[in-house]
């Protein structure tokens, strides 16, 4: 077979497959002559009996939703515009798409109310649902700094100490990422009115923390930028909840090279990446367990392991990893653990192993 024809036959073969691939999960009937049938991974559109379209549910592709007041009446898909006036199955299928491409023009679903926190390529404003009352978290990101990978992982993570992704609207400079609405403070806003915790609420938050990391990790994802500031704890009936937030620095350990390879905030970052010497090299997830270190000593001690208020001292000491630990007055389990994480990277998984050891029995709360 010649090649060309060869690659005519693998798309054509390709395309049938698509339109077989499993069961239908919807299946809306269009302004004549057309019908749409959602399947697993495609949206596949007919005309009378005829297949028109076959759609990838992934990004960075985007269907535009059609809204007259306030009511869906239809969408479009590349050129190709649908309307139906089956409402309810119309904002069923985009319930079912949410989170898994994008959308158009946010604005014709969510009201903006403030801003409730800015970085420097980002923002997260207070939203409201237009024709709701629920409110929710949207992080606004300019399109160049915008990486589809931070989407796709947060996806994935579907456990209690990450945020659930509702929604990804792209606009005309920026995309929206419309998330959970979380009413608890970061965890470097907590110690500024609790320092040093008490021992048992270092053990709920760090037993929530690196639940949460051996998750992200089993998944071979790691964040490569936790700190306080990217750790919301709410405390209810003195029970801890945790969010890990923020990944727009987070990569899969399994890539053989990284986007952004020296990456995080100096006073948290494992030296391994930190000292860096050049794109080639890698690391492993292993360098997430050295930040969890930092908090740990943060939560026992009440202090930084790395003090300082410039940010080029404090890249300095987190470079050398001049560690003092004589602040660790603690019973020997936690010492030593703080210790393992911060010390040798080999000795760094040893806390996800024993942390079970540690939280999950009496030794702590004997202190």
């Amino acid at each position: 077979m010649f090649p060309c024809l060869e690659k005519v036959y693998q798309m054509v073969l390709q395309t049938q497959l698509q339109f077989l691939d499993t069961d239908p999960i919807l299946q809306i009937k269009l302004q004549d002559p057309f019908r749409l049938i959602l399947k697993k991974e495609y949206l596949h559109i007919y005309k009378e009996d005829e297949p028109l379209i076959s759609f990838s549910i992934s990004f960075p592709n985007l269907i535009r939703w059609h809204v007259t007041n306030k009511i869906l009446i239809g969408f479009s898909i590349k050129e190709f515009e649908f309307r139906s006036h089956q409402n309810d199955l119309l904002k069923e299928l985009k319930k079912i798409l949410a989170g898994r491409l994008f959308f158009s023009k946010v604005q014709d679903f969510f009201i903006p109310m403030r801003t409730l926190g800015k970085g420097s390529s980002s923002k997260v404003l207070l939203v409201r649902e237009i024709d709701g009352v629920d409110y929710y978290a949207a992080k606004c990101v300019q399109k160049e700094e915008m990486s589809f990978q931070e989407i796709e992982i947060n996806n994935q993570l579907q456990h209690c100490a990450f945020i659930t992704v509702k929604e990804v609207y792209q606009g005309e400079t920026s995309f929206y990422i419309v998330m959970d609405l979380l009413s608890g403070k970061n965890l470097q806003s907590f110690l500024g009115h609790h320092k040093p915790l008490p021992l048992n609420q270092t053990k709920q938050i760090m037993h929530a923390l690196l639940e949460g990391v051996e998750y992200m990790h089993s998944k071979n994802i790691m964040h490569r930028d936790i700190k306080p500031e990217n750790i919301i704890l709410e405390i209810r009936d003195g029970q801890v909840r945790l969010k890990i937030v923020d990944f727009g620095l987070a990569t899969y350990s399994t890539l053989k090279r990284f986007k952004y390879p020296k990456c995080g905030t100096p006073g948290f970052v494992a030296p391994e990446v930190i000292n860096l010497q050049n794109n080639n090299q890698t690391y492993d997830k292993i360098c997430d367990i050295f930040s969890c270190g930092v908090i740990f000593y943060k939560l026992l001690t009440g202090r930084d392991v790395f003090p300082g208020s410039g940010f080029n001292y404090v890249l300095e000491l987190n470079k050398k990893c001049n560690i003092d630990f004589s602040h660790l007055t603690l019973q020997q389990l936690p010492v030593n653990l703080t210790e393992s994480c911060l010390k040798n990277v080999i000795k760094r998984s040893q806390i996800k192993t024993y942390s079970y050891l540690m939280f999950k029995s009496r030794i702590l709360s004997k202190s």
